[in-house]
């Protein structure tokens, strides 16, 4: 009785009754607190409120604070050697032609000083309080991308915070409450997990702060500041105690809010030779100081206001509407997500974790941050796992499906200019010293210090097509929004120096001599031999040259010579589509039947589906464009990948049981139009790798908590809902797949706001059986046909 009527006060705190993620229990666990906790962020700034009532915590980052790097040795090079190694590619080359594989060791890189990211600290609010036993509740919003907590005290007062990160003003606020006379306040900044000479905490007027470095040096590590001050009504007073600031009960004084700015000296556009790749900018003291004085100039409502105006045009530029039929709303999450399992599902928790991950997306990347790394924008350590980096085999690319598609296409300007400043002054060194090549190359494992050398394991590290994948985010960008100034200025230029590259890298192959262009060495990602012909690498350098050519003239290339070169080598690429004696697609250009029993054979379970990137999230194998092979309408082609995907297995083998190869493989299956499959490997995935609070892990439901696939299944989602792969050519109709793997499960849902390429935005619902029975189309993107999975057009109502 006493809940529900907290649950009716809670209500009236809250600003919607949109999708939450809610709990009757506080997290207090630090440990464990990354299946706990609730996450907060504005992109540079990332936030995870915890604590029991009267000792609530904010754990912080900020998206710069790393160590390593230039900060961490004089002598750091982002991985590239001190000398130019392209005199060894030729041996290296010869013997994999006439063994099949070889090994790539004499180009191995300097993986020292990589660095890692690294928490910032916590903020600390203590107070006295006596709760009243079953009146606590937290919760996300994740319409207003606000976390809440409400309790009442023994006294029967209300007491409330509110906790929200701002991109308009670059703070974080965490407002405490009450409907009574709050209690004395106790306000603390610190990191306990860094040494006592690396960090300082203290206190001075009405605020606190940390004040830190990664290390003593020399080098000067990087420089760090956090920076806390309070506000309130008029009465509102506060001093010093030690390094805490204490805010006294006062009569009158009902609620106080504290706001949270912080940064670093780190400047990524200072990543450049001209700039000795210093990476170093101002100390960060003097702009911490302006964002908290600004924000402290306006009124608690003021920074809401701005907040949610930002941040609802964000999180409402896109809606999936799926009913909830069993009231689950009303359980709490932890109980939805430890009670769900793949044999039923649950649409509504499917369509709050798809909610979920448009808001961590909102929330770790944004126009002024680095993009989202391994962990979005949150660790709770000093070391994240795999150094909370740029995994681009598959990791940072699948953080970034959702955004096109769902009106988040502008919060990827972070990622263009991370690209263009901490990947191409480097990436061309790397591709100069390794490859003796024009333009630019990265590897697998990146830092936010351009560390684009190769490190010292061929199967994950010999990856140089990591920015070849990247260049499918520019190009679609482009297709989406058809934005040609963007173009010019920004993807083209990128797209060029990644196809100059691989321009000067081909090889004839000299095994097969069938006349066709091949990679020499590769690694299929994380997977196999060094050979050559990576059915991978092959399909992306097919969906590279393709861009070039369609792209080149609207973006007025001025070389037609080099357009022309771009051509003649496309057509005699090997396009990476070969078929196993036992039906599936090859992921290496090797002879058989002797080496498919070591490399390509039946049942070969591993987590990456690489040799399947031109079916999903890739166009090569599926789309009917012009030089694409057209499989979505290929009988041979989809069986090769039915068959492929059924050998691979649900993604839990010997070598892993993570969310994102399960994602991966059910927007696969939504590719073939197959609901039971692609609808399955979606709640696979939940019930095997989502922790209590939404969050995806990467070894069953155990940490380390790796978001990628968060991100994914957002993008599987969508997989399921739409099949938008024709190329947009101006003035002719494409025609898009509305429903192809939309289960009976989610009857009589509805999409708004969904972008297709070309620029238009369309609105659909559909009935109890998964079939799209309308559509409205608003915007002046370029004509579309809608057609029903079967085929059957769908006429739209246009706006």
């Amino acid at each position: 009785m006493l809940f529900s009527h907290l649950i009716q006060i809670f209500s009236t705190v809250a600003i919607t009754n949109a999708k939450t993620l809610w709990s009757s229990k506080p997290a207090t666990n630090y440990s464990n607190i990354i299946r706990e906790g609730y996450l907060l962020g504005n992109g540079r700034l990332g936030a995870i409120p915890f604590g029991s009532p009267g000792d609530e915590k904010l754990i912080l980052n900020v998206d710069s604070l790393w160590s390593g790097g230039p900060f961490g040795a004089t002598n750091y090079t982002g991985g590239n050697p001190s000398e130019e190694k392209p005199s060894y590619l030729p041996a290296i080359r010869d013997w994999i032609f006439q063994n099949t594989i070889g090994n790539v060791t004499q180009l191995y890189g300097n993986p020292d000083d990589y660095g890692s990211y690294q928490v910032l600290g916590n903020l600390s609010i203590s107070f006295n309080a006596t709760t009243m036993p079953s009146s606590y509740r937290r919760e996300l919003d994740l319409d207003t991308g606000t976390h809440t907590t409400a309790f009442m005290d023994t006294a029967g007062s209300l007491v409330t915070t509110v906790t929200f990160c701002s991109y308009p003003d670059q703070v974080c606020m965490h407002q405490i409450e009450s409907n009574a006379t709050l209690p004395a306040l106790s306000i603390g900044l610190e990191n306990q997990l860094v040494n006592k000479s690396l960090s300082t905490s203290s206190c001075s007027g009405s605020s606190v702060q940390i004040v830190g470095t990664t290390q003593i040096g020399p080098p000067e590590g990087m420089r760090y500041r956090a920076m806390v001050t309070v506000v309130g009504n008029g009465n509102l007073s506060s001093f010093c105690e030690g390094s805490n600031l204490l805010v006294p009960h006062t009569p009158g004084l009902k609620f106080v809010s504290i706001i949270v700015g912080a940064g670093t000296d780190y400047d990524q556009s200072k990543g450049d030779k001209r700039n000795d790749f210093s990476f170093r900018g101002d100390d960060p003291s003097g702009y911490v100081q302006r964002v908290i004085s600004a924000a402290a100039s306006q009124t608690p409502n003021q920074l809401k206001e701005r907040h949610l105006e930002d941040y609802q045009q964000l999180s409402r530029a896109f809606q999936l509407d799926i009913q909830d039929l069993h009231n689950s709303s009303a359980v709490e999450t932890a109980d939805l997500l430890s009670h769900y399992i793949s044999s039923e599902g649950n649409p509504y928790v499917e369509s709050l974790l798809f909610d979920y991950s448009r808001h961590l997306l909102i929330s770790s990347s944004r126009e002024n941050s680095l993009p989202a790394n391994l962990q979005g924008r949150w660790s709770p350590d000093l070391s994240a796992a795999w150094s909370g980096d740029y995994h681009a085999n598959i990791n940072v690319q699948m953080n970034y499906w959702a955004a096109e598609q769902t009106g988040l296409s502008g919060i990827q300007e972070g990622l263009w200019r991370y690209m263009q400043d901490t990947w191409v002054p480097r990436g061309t060194e790397t591709a100069r010293l390794l490859y003796g090549a024009p333009g630019w190359v990265t590897h697998d494992e990146m830092n936010i210090f351009g560390h684009t050398g190769m490190k010292n394991d061929a199967q994950w590290a010999n990856y140089p097509a990591s920015a070849a994948w990247m260049m499918q985010h520019i190009t679609d960008h482009f297709s989406y929004t058809q934005n040609k100034t963007w173009l010019g200025e920004t993807g083209y230029p990128l797209l060029k120096g990644v196809a100059e590259f691989w321009l000067s890298q081909l090889q004839e192959d000299l095994f097969w001599n069938d006349g066709t262009l091949v990679v020499n060495p590769c690694n299929s990602p994380e997977h196999g031999p060094t050979t050559f012909g990576c059915t991978h690498y092959q399909q992306l350098l097919h969906q590279v040259f393709d861009s070039m050519i369609h792209l080149g003239p609207l973006a007025n290339e001025p070389d037609s010579d080099f357009l022309a070169n771009i051509s003649s080598t496309l057509s005699r690429l090997d396009k990476g589509f070969h078929i196993t004696s036992w039906g599936g697609v090859k992921e290496w250009k090797l002879p058989e039947p002797e080496d498919s029993k070591i490399y390509d054979f039946s049942n070969d379970t591993h987590r990456h589906l690489s040799h399947l990137w031109g079916w999903y999230p890739g166009r090569t194998l599926v789309s009917p464009s012009a030089s694409f092979l057209g499989g979505y309408s290929n009988q041979t082609i989809q069986n090769a990948v039915a068959k492929s995907l059924y050998s691979r297995g649900n993604g839990t083998g010997p070598d892993a049981n993570a969310g994102w190869a399960k994602v991966w493989r059910s927007a696969c299956w939504a590719r073939l139009n197959n609901t039971d499959q692609a609808y399955f490997e979606l709640k696979y995935a939940i019930e095997q790798n989502f922790a209590g609070n939404g969050l995806s892990m990467y070894s069953g439901k155990q940490p380390p908590f790796q978001i990628d696939a968060n991100f994914g299944l957002a993008g599987a989602m969508l997989s399921m809902l739409v099949v938008d792969v024709d190329e947009v050519s101006a003035g002719e109709v494409r025609t898009v797949v509305l429903g192809p793997a939309i289960p009976q499960a989610w009857g009589h849902g509805s999409v708004r706001g969904l972008r297709v390429r070309g620029g238009a935005i369309v609105n659909f619902g559909w009935d109890g059986d998964g079939r799209v029975d309308w559509v409205e189309v608003a915007g002046d993107g370029e004509p579309v046909r809608f057609v029903q999975k079967e085929g059957r057009e769908i006429e739209a109502n246009v706006h």
